[in-house]
């Protein structure tokens, strides 16, 4: 990966909250894109908020800067969240689990459940937290389970018409994911990752065969 290429670092479906972290960034001076990949065209007229998506990018090499920056900001909120919280509902565990999963929480909530640990008298120090934060990443870092069936129907449509199972190739090839370290790697194993290069070759073969006889049985 570049590394000076933008990766997405959170994703809204509120304009208002992207440019709200947006704002929070170039203060700090944290370098950052604002993209709006949300559908062109809303079929239903409804301008479902749902349907909406700002992706705030930044550099890899800002992702921990930033995610420190919305830390500390979560921890100033600490004594304003109301006891109606669910996280105080938790138990010891799930708490333990907001820690152990922290990409997939706020930073508030990562923040609370640290408090709520240390008050319960559950103490969790910075080693062990960095010991969580990198077995995370280890565990991010494992491909996918193998799509059997999205392979087998991609080299049926390789067969059938080319096209669609070229899609189908391209996707088992190329797609990603970003870490929460900001590293982007590849979903699937190599292994798949090689049935989708053989379906895109096979699919180039087969469409290129059937404009052929198309035009052949046009002459």
């Amino acid at each position: 990966m570049i590394e000076d290429q933008f990766v997405t670092f959170q994703r809204f479906n509120d304009k208002a909250a992207a440019l709200a972290l947006g704002d929070m960034l170039k203060q700090h001076h944290i370098e950052y894109l604002l993209e709006d990949v949300s559908a062109n065209f809303d079929v239903t007229f409804a301008n479902n908020e749902i349907d909406k998506d700002f992706r705030i990018k930044l550099k890899p090499s800002n992702f921990d800067n930033a995610n420190q920056l919305l830390q500390e900001i979560a921890a100033q909120d600490l004594n304003s969240v109301d006891s109606s919280h669910y996280l105080f509902n938790f138990t010891d565990d799930e708490l333990k689990e907001v820690f152990e999963k922290q990409d997939e929480w706020s930073a508030l909530d990562f923040q609370l459940a640290q408090k709520l640990l240390n008050d319960r008298g559950v103490r969790i120090d910075l080693n062990e937290i960095n010991s969580i934060r990198a077995q995370r990443i280890v565990e991010l870092s494992k491909p996918e389970k193998s799509p059997i069936l999205l392979v087998v129907i991609g080299y049926i449509l390789v067969f059938l018409g080319g096209l669609l199972g070229i899609l189908i190739g391209w996707y088992l090839r190329n797609q990603q994911k970003t870490l929460p370290n900001g590293e982007q790697i590849h979903i699937y194993s190599n292994k798949d990752r090689i049935h989708g290069e053989r379906m895109m070759i096979l699919g180039v073969i087969a469409l290129l065969i059937y404009i052929l006889v198309k035009f052949l049985s046009m002459r």
